[in-house]
């Protein structure tokens, strides 16, 4: 059998524990530390980050059980450490600051609603205009996520691809062991970054799923800290993959548990900080797959893996408001109406299982949905709709006053415009005579669709914001 080291347990130990609770039948978790050890009670320092004292602990629970993440960890403990010492001079980068008067990215946690909820807008006059609650105009959105690397199953993931017509899934790399730089033996599973390159040209996205994924957060055993995880996997995604602008961070989850993050990916969370100087938005995790569009908290966006099986039809009461459906529900009540859905997963085995496991069958009823209902979600990636977001609640859309033969409006935002750069879909009453439109911005032709409501023409016009004045003429 070959030797687990650091590599294998920073890139799959986290995955395994989490796929031990979407898929029981396949593996095992590792046992929950005792209660006189919760988080909140481990050894910490002053910045509340782990004490060399917590190895005790894992040390009791490696000898209880020698196959476990926590024996495996305490095995690589040695080569993790001679890894960060290569970073002992490491000092976090000063992120580029926003314009005076602009805003990094929006790190509030919304008690109440950004804005009001409604179904579609149409306005009434010629030329006046509103921004979409989402892309195209659809009622809601919907994003794909795999986590921790996964490169087997990059085969499999384009035949499913091809099966549905085309997946907006994002990728979310653990950056240390691509092209085996730690362990050559784990490297296939990392993969390459040649592999990662071509899978970014077909069009799919990479974002950060931090350096090295929870392995030995202890500063002590020279960890640098999460600025250095924030930090240092925009670096290396960026260096190496000429073009690519890491904008979002997804959370890690500790394959031991004493490594998890104190606070979760909450407002209280000890990395929330760094990573809301560095990136414009985060993925958390949970049991929630819908964020409410008018309340999302842009640093703990909600995404699930483990319900999977419960989004689609369950009967577990506490799971009601995350069924799928309850996206198109118009109900007063129901706040997820219009809402963002976000659905992760591991490994599937290159598919080898995917029609026979109960976790992945359930998971495949979920591309379904994703599929059926292309024409009224938003199949986003989940950078790109967290960019929208955060553009959307806070632009500013300002009509000119309708011409025969020209309308014109501006669109700003209160965001720096050299992070947030994805473009609002803006719908504009034409007037009863225009049949098509053309638009136009500094000069730029924009993508526009015209479409009908009630009789009357609209067109959809897809706008960068603070780019300066947009057009539209007949055509």
């Amino acid at each position: 059998m070959m030797k687990r080291t650091f590599a294998s347990l920073a890139l799959f130990a986290a995955a395994a524990l989490s796929a031990a609770a979407q898929e029981p039948a396949k593996t095992a978790a590792a046992p929950a530390p005792p209660a006189r050890t919760k988080l909140q009670e481990l050894p910490r320092d002053e910045k509340g980050f782990l004490k060399p004292e917590v190895w005790a602990l894992i040390e009791a629970d490696a000898k209880a059980n020698p196959t476990s993440n926590e024996a495996r960890a305490l095995q690589s403990r040695p080569m993790i450490k001679a890894y960060y010492a290569t970073y002992a001079t490491w000092t976090a980068p000063e992120p580029p600051a926003p314009p005076p008067g602009r805003l990094r990215n929006l790190s509030d946690t919304p008690k109440t609603p950004r804005f009001p909820l409604t179904g579609k807008v149409w306005p009434a006059k010629p030329g006046e205009a509103s921004v979409c609650l989402w892309e195209d105009d659809k009622l809601a959105a919907m994003s794909l996520g795999v986590d921790d690397n996964s490169a087997g199953d990059l085969p499999y993931w384009r035949e499913l691809s091809k099966k549905y017509g085309g997946l907006a899934i994002t990728w979310n790399l653990i950056t240390c062991n691509i092209n085996g730089a730690i362990d050559k033996g784990r490297g296939p599973s990392a993969g390459s970054w040649a592999a990662w390159k071509q899978l970014r040209d077909e069009g799919y996205h990479l974002v950060s799923h931090s350096v090295t994924h929870l392995h030995d957060p202890v500063p002590a055993d020279g960890w640098p800290g999460p600025d250095w995880e924030a930090a240092e996997s925009i670096r290396t995604l960026d260096s190496h993959l000429p073009g690519q602008k890491t904008k979002l961070f997804v959370y890690p989850g500790a394959g031991v548990s004493y490594f998890g993050i104190l606070g979760g990916y909450y407002p209280n969370s000890s990395w929330r900080p760094a990573i809301v100087k560095y990136y414009a938005a985060a993925r958390g995790g949970g049991g929630e797959a819908i964020n409410p569009a008018n309340q999302i908290d842009y640093f703990n966006i909600h995404a699930t893996t483990g319900s999977v099986p419960d989004l689609l039809g369950s009967t577990n009461p506490r799971m009601a408001s995350q069924n799928l459906n309850k996206l198109f529900d118009p109900d007063p009540k129901n706040p997820n109406y219009r809402g963002w859905a976000n659905i992760f997963i591991h490994f599937i085995n290159n598919g080898k299982d995917f029609d026979t496991n109960p976790f992945t069958i359930a998971y495949g009823k979920t591309l379904a949905f994703y599929n059926d209902h292309r024409a009224d979600l938003w199949t986003g990636f989940i950078d790109d709709v967290a960019l929208y977001g955060q553009e959307r609640d806070t632009a500013t859309l300002t009509p000119e006053p309708a011409g025969a033969a020209e309308l014109a409006f501006t669109l700003t935002t209160q965001m720096d415009p050299a992070v947030f750069d994805y473009p609002l879909t803006v719908k504009v009453r034409l007037p009863d005579a225009w049949q098509a439109a053309a638009a136009a911005q500094n000069h730029a032709v924009l993508p526009v669709q015209v479409i009908r409501h009630e009789g009357a023409p609209y067109a959809l016009v897809k706008v960068v914001p603070d780019r300066g004045r947009v057009t539209l003429a007949p055509r």
